[in-house]
């Protein structure tokens, strides 16, 4: 999965991915058969969805995105989790 250089929301950015840990946040309910990966170096201006889009448009099995956010002030953190039904998708 390469998405170094690749365009989001027309701003240039450098995705860094890697297998996130099952103890990090970990909101999946029942779906135990998910493979999530972390995804850093996020522009600001990155949401949910358009960090899921991204991915759904090469990877069809994305079952979500979450950009991470600061709880006191609200802002972004930079970074976020993408969850794949496959696990070839995820690799």
């Amino acid at each position: 999965m390469n998405f170094n250089g690749q365009m989001m929301s027309n701003v240039e950015i450098t995705f860094k991915l890697n297998w996130a840990s099952a103890s990090i946040g970990d909101k999946r309910g029942d779906s135990g058969s998910d493979h999530t990966i972390f995804v850093g170096d996020l522009a600001h201006g990155v949401t949910d969805s358009m960090l899921e889009d991204v991915f759904r448009a090469k990877y069809p099995s994305v079952r979500g995105a979450n950009v991470v956010v600061d709880r006191m002030t609200g802002w972004p953190k930079g970074y976020g989790f993408v969850r794949f039904g496959d696990l070839n998708n995820a690799l």
